[in-house]
């Protein structure tokens, strides 16, 4: 039976045309199956959590026995409160945690004990499944896997077709960065639109998100892959050194951050040309402004270097089991079902529309058929041709969050007051290295 995305096919009839197609299916999974009972909780929140629901019918005609309920506590209120229950050895803790990329080191960092190494359940069979960049950041120094991936998000870069054309620019010989700068003089030049926008004053963490985007093209970080601070390393000057050029040259805006003032962008209440925000985006856009449709278009980032990536893995989530869980087994079950099998994944992608990072899903050709907002293109085929590229994993450590602050203040610094880039983050380097304990790359 062949499924087709063309037309009017949304996810929500992926979903449900997945659904149809598993009541066709033969379940070969393992013995115990029908034997397995419990109950599990889920904790996530409302649109991984609109997912995970979707694959619970299934689940439960593979395994009857075992209830499972899935629980929307909020973001970002989800990570005090698993932070909370790990302090506490676990307890009040679910089974079944949805860990974003940036919480998963200092959990494992701070609570060694307090999820578990899933290769002992069987997810050594899954790493070949998802991309190795993904899998890694969900994985331990020492080979131990503490999450499976749910969604994996690269980099988009999306940009304002009907601007471009008007000022005559052919995106597609944009190759780097430096090219890139240099068609931003002329865009604003022609069209009055500045290139960027972001909150200088960075007064919310995703003021960062674009030089994290430029320092992971580069293959660096807040951190390497020991843990020692790499902010100010040679790539991350430069991400900031990019960044201070567009400011000095007038195409990046000031714009407070938020999500109201990014649907002002989307709309074109708020004038840029370009959003180089991850993979989520695309559907953002297109449900948000349908009047839109035809003047947003999606690319890969151009690259720092020429021949460098033009890709990166901005963001991820996974599902990781509570030390303290009694019904591991089950737990496992479940998200092996929604997470590592192609009619859970369907259902997951269906109810919730995340974008994910399985393999079999995501190569598949229903999943990047043509796209008629964005005039056919295939925008899921560019993402999924993103996570083929070889990014690297990305170490938060546990202190990502004094990083961040330390660099925020840095981008602040040169953004607002002009200071020199590469003595901004010394200077920050510095501090965190004071504040953690930690060594400064050498």
């Amino acid at each position: 039976m062949a499924m087709s995305l063309q037309g009017k096919v949304t996810r929500r009839t992926f979903g449900k045309a997945a659904i149809a197609l598993a009541a066709t299916m033969t379940w070969t999974s393992i013995g115990w199956a029908q034997d397995l009972s419990g109950e599990i909780s889920v904790w996530t929140w409302k649109t991984p959590g609109e997912g995970l629901k979707a694959a619970v019918p299934a689940f439960n005609k593979k395994y009857p026995n075992v209830k499972v309920t899935i629980e929307d506590v909020g973001n970002p209120a989800i990570w005090d409160k698993i932070t909370t229950g790990m302090a506490a050895g676990g307890i009040g803790l679910p089974d079944i945690m949805n860990i974003g990329i940036d919480y998963m080191g200092n959990y494992v960092e701070t609570f060694p004990d307090g999820l578990v190494d899933l290769n002992a359940l069987g997810a050594k069979d899954l790493a070949g499944k998802f991309p190795t960049g993904v899998w890694a950041s969900g994985s331990g120094a020492d080979g131990k896997v503490y999450g499976i991936p749910y969604e994996a998000n690269t980099a988009g870069f999306f940009y304002r077709k009907d601007l471009f054309d008007k000022a005559g620019i052919d995106i597609s010989k944009i190759e780097t960065w430096d090219d890139m700068l240099k068609a931003g003089v002329t865009l604003k030049q022609q069209t009055g639109v500045p290139m960027f926008g972001t909150d200088k004053a960075a007064t919310r963490q995703e003021a960062s998100n674009l030089w994290q985007l430029l320092a992971a093209q580069q293959g660096s970080f807040f951190f390497d892959a020991k843990g020692d601070i790499a902010m100010n390393d040679a790539a991350g000057v430069r991400a900031l050194t990019i960044m201070k050029q567009a400011n000095d040259a007038g195409i990046m805006a000031d714009i407070p951050g938020g999500w109201d003032s990014t649907i002002k962008q989307v709309k074109g209440e708020i004038g840029v040309a370009v959003l180089p925000v991850a993979s989520w985006m695309a559907g953002v856009i297109r449900a948000q402004a349908p009047d839109m449709k035809g003047k947003w278009a999606v690319r890969r980032p151009p690259a720092v270097e020429s021949g460098g990536l033009t890709a990166a893995v901005t963001g991820a989530t996974y599902l990781s089991i509570n030390a303290q869980s009694a019904n591991k087994d089950a737990a496992w079950a479940f998200i092996n079902f929604a997470l590592g099998t192609l009619e859970g994944q369907k259902l997951v992608y269906g109810g919730g529309g995340l974008f994910p990072g399985y393999k079999p899903l995501i190569e598949s050709a229903d999943f990047v058929a043509p796209d008629p907002y964005y005039d056919g293109e295939k925008v899921n085929q560019l993402f999924v041709d993103e996570l083929a590229q070889k990014t690297p994993a990305i170490n938060f450590t546990g202190d990502y969050a004094q990083a961040l602050k330390a660099y925020m203040d840095a981008q602040t610094q040169v953004l607002l007051k002009g200071a020199d880039p590469k003595q901004a983050l010394d200077a920050a380097a510095t501090l965190v290295a004071g504040q953690t304990g930690r060594k400064i790359k050498q």
